[in-house]
């Protein structure tokens, strides 16, 4: 399990832990980007990323990108 922040772009991974309890948490949940929830890494600059999720885009910044912990799916490069 690693943060978002660390993928490339054209990973697909899914959603194990989000860290943290505050705003930004509930902001994510409310994107959908949830424990269990698969996403793609769009862009990637520097730690920030645009992640695709049920067909929305979402730019994320390092802050957020870093309490989204992820795996990489299976097959999946």
């Amino acid at each position: 399990m690693v943060p978002l922040s660390l993928k490339q772009e054209g990973d697909r991974v899914q959603v194990e832990k989000i860290l943290g309890t505050g705003y930004l948490a509930s902001t994510l949940s409310q994107l959908g980007i949830i424990v269990g929830e698969e996403l793609i890494v769009v862009q990637k600059v520097n730690e920030s990323v645009i992640i695709r999720i049920r067909g929305s885009r979402y730019a994320l910044g390092t802050g957020a990108a870093c309490m989204v912990m992820v795996n990489p799916l299976p097959g999946a490069a």
